[in-house]
């Protein structure tokens, strides 16, 4: 795993006026953390790894509560959230914008470290340098890299003319996913049909509307349904032929064509480093939201072949992984 993948933001200290998080590392009881929002179990336990690496073990000097789902409705996640809140938990570890804001929307006073694709633009936080409030974590969004993977669409897939893109509804985030490839598509003269899915059993249907569209390939928007669900959607596009890119460098793992994005399982894993700092007492708003510094590229070969698809020599050659 790469250790130094995060840049942290210079922050600004300033008082915390209401619950003092301080009293969370004073306190002799085991810390309880719930975890909520749409996350596997391979990021499950990469977070468990981080959490280890600061002494923080789970059954031994913290608890770790929670059910993630991958495909959990408003409703349901703000439930859980309730639920949770009432079992006296100490800090609230959140996957993806939704969980992050109903939670947020729950408590002004149980830290929540969330892991989303712009604590900013969903209004988590009021920004990555000042957070203010009780939220921080991790944002993996950036328009550089959206624009990027339509890019390597247009390299795989020279006669590109249409391309679909999948976003999930329920993500508050999702139009600012969007935006970026919209943006991207003009400047490259693409036509871009935005599909929404609420869940897996929306893949399908979705497929069938991207090739109704005519689209030729598809883009995958930063969200952790589309991550969890990385080897249905490999299938799919292999079924229907359809070049596909995701932000997850799991994706081409799975059979998925291509990805370029960050190294989500090490965000994961990164994402103790600001639990373990609110357990010993510092507070939220004075922890800089970081940034992913390093994007990899991967790709399958193997799906390549399978779409009839060359992959240029330059394209194998900055590869970060490719998959024979």
């Amino acid at each position: 795993m790469r250790r130094r993948e995060f840049i942290e933001l210079a922050g600004l200290t300033s008082v915390w006026a209401a619950r003092p998080f301080a009293a969370i590392a004073q306190s002799k009881a085991i810390a309880r953390i719930a975890i909520i929002g749409s996350l596997g179990q391979n990021a499950i336990d990469a977070l468990k790894d981080g959490l280890r690496e600061f002494g923080l073990v789970d059954g031994e000097t913290i608890i770790i509560v929670g059910s993630p789902a991958s495909a959990a409705s408003p409703e349901a996640v703000s439930t859980t959230v309730s639920d949770l809140i009432s079992q006296k938990i100490n800090l609230i570890f959140a996957s993806g914008a939704l969980a992050g804001r109903i939670a947020k929307d729950a408590t002004s006073t149980i830290p929540i470290v969330c892991l989303t694709g712009d604590l900013v633009g969903a209004g988590l936080v009021q920004s990555l340098a000042s957070p203010g409030g009780n939220v921080t974590g991790i944002s993996i969004l950036t328009a550089e890299a959206s624009a990027k993977r339509l890019e390597l669409l247009r390299l795989l897939v020279p006669t590109l003319e249409r391309v679909a893109a999948l976003f999930n509804i329920a993500d508050p985030t999702a139009a600012l996913s969007l935006k970026p490839i919209e943006v991207a598509a003009t400047k490259l003269q693409l036509t871009i049909e935005a599909l929404g899915v609420r869940g897996e059993s929306d893949f399908r249907n979705a497929f069938a509307a991207a090739i109704a569209a005519r689209a030729q390939a598809i883009a995958l928007t930063s969200n952790p349904l589309f991550d969890i669900a990385g080897s249905q959607i490999a299938e799919l596009a292999l079924q229907n032929k359809l070049a596909t890119i995701s932000f997850a460098d799991t994706f081409p793992k799975v059979r998925g064509l291509i990805s370029y994005g960050p190294n989500i399982l090490a965000s994961y894993h990164h994402a103790a480093y600001f639990i373990s700092r609110i357990l010993r007492g510092a507070r939220p708003k004075d922890l800089p939201v970081e940034q992913p510094t390093k994007f990899t590229l991967g790709i399958n070969l193997n799906t390549a072949r399978a779409l009839d698809i060359r992959v240029p020599d330059g394209l194998l050659a900055s590869a970060d992984e490719v998959i024979q």
